[in-house]
């Protein structure tokens, strides 16, 4: 399901030209949606890992999860000190393991990253 189900719904709402799912409870249940947000998980690079707990641990790490999404770590680096130190004490960040594709394991190829 490549479009939001939500795009013709007559429960939903526009925000700065998408639509979301209202908060009533019709779209809690709605089944297209709940396929729509699984094909959204499926098309990700990253899969969340271990958890991250020291700031040396950050530095080594290309791409991290953060609060579930995954960010490149220039965008943290250039982030103020404070916030990373609390972000790191609270456990927001977690190492983002690549998904390896289902072409390569036919073929036997490995991606390294």
């Amino acid at each position: 399901m490549k479009q939001n189900p939500c795009r013709y719904c007559a429960l939903s709402y526009e925000n700065n030209g998408k639509h979301n799912p209202s908060y009533k409870p019709p779209c809690a249940e709605c089944e297209n949606i709940k396929k729509h947000r699984e094909y959204l998980k499926s098309q990700r690079k990253f899969e969340e890992g271990e958890l991250i707990q020291s700031l040396d641990d950050l530095l080594k790490q290309e791409w991290i999860m953060w609060y579930h999404q995954t960010r490149h770590i220039e965008v943290i680096k250039h982030t103020q000190l404070s916030t990373v130190l609390n972000w790191l004490d609270r456990g927001a960040f977690h190492m983002a393991i690549r998904k390896e594709s289902e072409a390569a394991h036919e073929t036997g190829i490995s991606c390294k990253i």
